[in-house]
């Protein structure tokens, strides 16, 4: 009679060494591809979005942005142009309901020029109020 053979099994166990190895390149290689960039926000005053007859008239203030280009009360300006005037102007110091400022973007402006002056009204103390084209049904 012939003995009955033994079986033989393999070690089933999965290598694990090199994970630690791996886990600290993977966090060394994150931290290096990661760029830390601080995001520029500002806080804005917001008039309500009721329709009043007294918020707008022939005085306030309006800025058109078209483009590349500002347009502050329909004259050309650039952004340090702009914040000077609406620094001579005083926002500041005047009622809430006077320091509205009327900002009118059309489309194709780069976000960049929008929120610089967006930026540069609320620095000087303005209040915004965004001009929107009605609808027709």
């Amino acid at each position: 009679m012939s003995k009955p053979r033994k079986k033989k099994y393999r070690d089933m166990a999965i290598p694990t060494d090199s994970f630690s190895d791996i886990a600290f390149l993977l966090i060394i290689y994150f931290l290096v591809a990661t760029s830390l960039v601080k995001i520029k926000s500002i806080t804005a005053d917001l008039p309500a979005g009721e329709k009043s007859t007294n918020a707008q008239s022939d005085k306030t203030p309006t800025i058109n942005l078209r483009g590349s280009e500002i347009f502050f009360n329909d004259k050309p300006l650039d952004l340090e142009a702009l914040s000077a005037r609406l620094a001579a102007l005083d926002l500041a110091k005047l009622e809430p309901d006077k320091r509205v400022v009327l900002l009118e973007s059309a489309a194709g402006t780069p976000y960049q020029n929008y929120f610089q002056a967006l930026a540069a009204i609320s620095a000087n103390g303005g209040v915004v109020a965004l001009v929107d084209e009605e609808k027709k049904p």
